[in-house]
């Protein structure tokens, strides 16, 4: 793994990070900044952590731990073993694939702990991912119950929760480690499938390559396709990635500053070997599908106006996700799946998007525009 190095400027890749502490703390973002800087993970790799889940979370948590735990995230414990994961990450063993995804080494005790598999806690402070089945969650290290880890989203939410509780306590959260998601149905009355009875359609088509559409483009890729190349992926978005996107989205860095997202996308779909279309424009009202195209829609866009758009395209089946934006509720998620049945048309029906707040009259907000001027990346959508 790399060492870490100094970034010479930050400053917009953590704007949207600074401005939540911001918010929900009340203080000044060179105190914020500073903080975030310092900010480390250390994530433990244990003996028994070799399934494809075990890996997926291992992948994941790097990926976006790095993103919080600005300092840096450095994986230490059982990194020799092969590699077992369908992302498509160079490397033969388990540790070389980490550092694909910005694995660093630092000195020093991590702000942070998290683990994954059987790992050493004298102090009783690491934050202990799990899975099992369609289920993901995490522990303390003595009640982690790793079962059935054949399912890669499964791993894949469970070091995504990890890195999220490891950063709650590094903002001085109630030392609540517990979590738990059910990736099938939380309200499910019957047992769910086994991972390996699970069948995907061969044809996705993915609106908006922000966030959530590039959340989409890790979960699939981690799934063991028996022969990429025939799932097909239409990929569109008129965007292209900026620094503020770096804290948010899995697939974004230096190296794509201002690369179409669309492009960014394609660059790891194709890694996979996936076979890839690209649409770099906005989906409008009057596009309709043609013979061959998708049915299924992964909405990943933050606009009820671009959700409504989506209505008469002919999609038969669109899942559409949405997150928090504030403070209060970023951490919040909500899916909805719309088909005949239940057309997005009427979800939204009599819904707007809310007004663009205005910058706060607040002092950290006052001094950042007297030191970076008033279009500032707080400003920026």
């Amino acid at each position: 793994m790399a060492r870490l190095t100094a970034r010479a400027a930050f400053r917009d890749e953590i704007a949207r990070l600074a401005k939540l502490i911001v918010d929900s703390e009340g203080v000044g973002f060179e105190e914020v900044e500073a903080g975030l800087r310092a900010l480390t993970l250390e994530i433990v790799v244990g003996a028994d952590a070799t399934t494809a889940a075990a890996h997926a979370a291992v992948l994941t948590a790097v990926a976006v731990g790095h993103r919080s735990f600005v300092g840096g995230v450095r994986v230490v414990g059982a990194l020799d073993q092969p590699l077992n994961t369908a992302l498509p990450l160079k490397g033969v063993t388990l540790g070389e694939a980490a550092a694909k995804v910005r694995a660093v080494s630092f000195e020093g005790q991590a702000s942070k702990r998290v683990s994954i598999g059987t790992a050493d806690d004298p102090e009783g402070s690491t934050v202990a991912a799990w899975c099992d089945g369609w289920r993901a969650g995490t522990s303390s290290q003595a009640d982690a119950r790793w079962g059935d880890a054949s399912n890669p989203l499964a791993g894949i939410a469970a070091g995504a929760l990890a890195v999220g509780v490891a950063f709650e306590a590094a903002r001085g959260g109630n030392g609540e480690v517990s979590r738990e998601v059910n990736l099938w149905d939380a309200d499910a009355t019957e047992a769910a499938p086994a991972f390996s009875e699970i069948f995907l359609p061969g044809a996705l088509w993915l609106v908006g390559l922000g966030n959530l559409g590039q959340a989409y483009l890790w979960a699939l890729a981690a799934l063991p396709c028996e022969d990429p190349k025939a799932v097909e992926l239409v990929l569109q978005d008129p965007d292209r990635v900026s620094e503020e996107n770096w804290s948010t989205s899995v697939l974004v860095h230096d190296e794509t500053y201002g690369a179409l997202k669309t492009r960014v996308g394609e660059g790891w779909a194709e890694a996979k070997g996936f076979t890839v279309r690209r649409v770099d424009r906005r989906l409008r009202a009057t596009d309709r599908l043609e013979d061959g195209d998708p049915r299924i829609a992964l909405s990943g866009v933050d606009k009820i106006a671009a959700r409504r758009q989506m209505a008469k395209v002919g999609f038969e089946c669109i899942v559409d996700a949405g997150l928090g934006r504030t403070a209060a509720d970023f951490d919040k998620f909500r899916i909805n799946i719309f088909d005949a049945g239940y057309p997005i048309e009427r979800h939204f029906a009599g819904m707007k998007d809310a007004a663009v707040a205005a910058v706060p009259d607040e002092e950290a907000y006052r001094e950042l525009e007297a030191r970076i001027g008033p279009c500032g990346p707080v400003n920026r959508g």
